[in-house]
């Protein structure tokens, strides 16, 4: 048994410094059991400067992740009393990237497999930044581009496949969840108890968000920005195969909102639901309850706003790379987008 308790910072200051010529691989044959508990108002803060990225980690793995056969993976978040979790990058080009309880990059769950994902939050504020619309006079990582912001909760990211039990679930009470890219073509994506990018259902999914009060916003604000948020979804090419099982749920009250403000912005949420090529040849059963404010907003000439509650959308997703190009399942971050 593996207990963690691990905040990661990375601050890179060339497209090379972190460069692996092997493909990090994380292989689970057996039980591995990842916590992490931050309360009594205490922080974890992640925190990358000029032109840098930031990446932080909490009971989460990060790159090749293989749960074999009868294998056993437990990954548990809990945020109470105060706490404050919060990773930031703060200039042009900059790259954000938060997991919570997630597996990221290409994600695999053989037949038999069991992988339990688990975020519990009570009075607490979890945050993921990254700001800058990029330039031509910079000398730093990637710092042309515009940033990139990427915030999973007990989620998946990347190339999902799923062939045994997948139980992923986010308890949010009175409490702040926020995702946020600031500056012209900056990408803003966040994900609670979901699974984004190319996703097979061949066994047992089940993810469930439940709110009490408090927020979860996305917000991408600047000329051709993107902001995505996904509760109880999935997202990017979805597949629930003959003799697959998918339940998805949101429930509870409060406010969830996703912005994308200025010309040509592009705003897509979506509550237990489907998005993109879905093919359902088993069984789904998706359910959204929400008591509240239930709000996805594009603001400014040519923008758009897409917004799915328990439902399935075979329309194309925003075309853009995600950070750190998780279905490459890639090490160096910068080098990459």
């Amino acid at each position: 048994m593996k207990s963690l308790a691990f905040f990661a910072l990375s601050t890179i200051a060339s497209a090379a410094a972190f460069a692996v010529t092997t493909t990090p691989q994380i292989t689970i044959s057996g039980t591995s059991d990842q916590s992490v508990t931050v309360n009594s108002g205490s922080q974890a803060h992640n925190h990358a400067g000029a032109q840098a990225s930031a990446i932080q980690n909490l009971s989460s793995n990060r790159g090749y992740v293989t749960i074999n056969t009868g294998s056993d993976s437990k990954q548990k978040t809990t945020l109470s009393n105060g706490a404050d979790v919060f990773n930031h990058a703060w200039n042009p080009g900059d790259i954000a990237i938060q997991n919570v309880s997630s597996n990221y990059g290409k994600v695999e769950l053989s037949g038999g497999g069991h992988s339990t994902q688990t975020t519990s939050m009570n009075n607490s504020n979890l945050s993921n930044t990254a700001r800058g619309q990029g330039g031509e006079n910079c000398n730093g990582v990637d710092c042309k581009d515009a940033a990139k912001a990427m915030q999973n909760v007990s989620s998946n990211a990347g190339n999902v496949a799923i062939t045994g039990t997948s139980t992923q679930s986010t308890s949010l009470t009175s409490t702040s969840v926020s995702n946020t890219a600031d500056g012209a073509g900056a990408v803003a994506v966040q994900s609670a108890a979901s699974n984004t990018g190319k996703v097979d259902v061949f066994g047992t999914s089940k993810q469930t968000v439940s709110l009490t009060g408090g927020t979860v916003s996305n917000f991408a604000d600047g000329a051709d920005t993107t902001a995505v948020q996904n509760l109880a979804s999935n997202y990017d090419g979805v597949e629930i195969k003959k003799g697959g099982s998918s339940t998805q749920t949101v429930t509870g009250n409060g406010t969830i909102t996703n912005k994308a403000n200025g010309k040509g912005s592009q705003a897509f949420q979506n509550l237990s639901s489907n998005f993109a090529k879905v093919v359902i040849g088993g069984s789904s059963t998706q359910m959204t309850s929400v008591s509240g404010t239930v709000m996805n907003w594009a603001d400014g000439r040519g923008s758009v706003a897409v917004q799915n509650l328990a439902s399935n959308d075979a329309c194309e997703p925003p075309k853009f790379k995600l950070p750190d190009c998780p279905t490459g399942y890639c090490w160096n971050t910068a080098s990459s987008n």
